[in-house]
């Protein structure tokens, strides 16, 4: 799945780049994208399940940077998954340039922090990508 992002001015740093933990948060807005492509939502999976998606590991490669009014695409794809886990590979491109590759973990917890299963029907749907 792609998502697209343009950098505003809030984003860059005092050289005009994209700040590296901006990064992160585009990542997090295409994984959010990617779960309400699934026709679910953090608001729905929280109130019916009281599950949360938490970040667990992150192996990221910082490529080239992206400037203010950049227009950037970032596919996100589900590499691996089990009860407990999912894990996404997500690229970021400007053009057809990669500037960011990642790797990223998250995991479902309850209210007080603990692991949790994620819901079978959520599994059920990653597993018939």
């Amino acid at each position: 799945m792609n998502t697209e992002i343009k950098v505003y001015y809030e984003d860059t740093d005092a050289t005009g780049r994209v700040y590296n933990a901006n990064y992160l948060k585009y990542l997090e807005r295409a994984r959010t994208e990617y779960i309400y492509n699934l026709d679910f939502s953090h608001s729905f999976l929280k109130d019916k399940y009281s599950i949360f998606f938490v970040v667990k590991h992150i192996d990221i490669d910082f490529k080239k940077p992206a400037f203010f009014e950049d227009l950037l695409k970032v596919s996100t794809e589900i590499i691996s998954f089990n009860k407990y886990k999912i894990v996404f590979h997500q690229i970021i491109k400007k053009e057809k340039l990669i500037i960011v590759d990642s790797k990223i973990s998250i995991v479902a917890i309850d209210q007080l922090g603990s692991l949790v299963k994620i819901p079978e029907i959520l599994q059920k749907k990653i597993g018939n990508i």
